[in-house]
């Protein structure tokens, strides 16, 4: 699984889709340019995350904050 946060992503994805394409095992997602903002600011020395899956959204939480991701899936 790849992981797709950058603001670029989009544009390194139009330059590689076609060869991945063949690669059956391979998942990549697009994590929300915002959202991955968001998950900086629960970025802290001996964090615990706390993570809840529910149909397409993650929500991680320190706790105190949370934020809540909706990737899309791009392969």
């Amino acid at each position: 699984m790849v992981y797709c946060f950058h603001h670029a992503a989009e544009v390194w994805w139009r330059g590689i889709e076609s060869k991945l394409a063949r690669l059956s095992n391979l998942e990549v997602w697009r994590v929300p340019t915002l959202a991955s903002q968001k998950i900086a600011t629960l970025a802290q020395r001996n964090m615990q995350l706390q993570a809840t899956i529910q149909e397409a959204s993650l929500m991680l939480s320190d706790g105190v904050q949370d934020v809540t991701l909706e990737c899309q899936r791009w392969k």
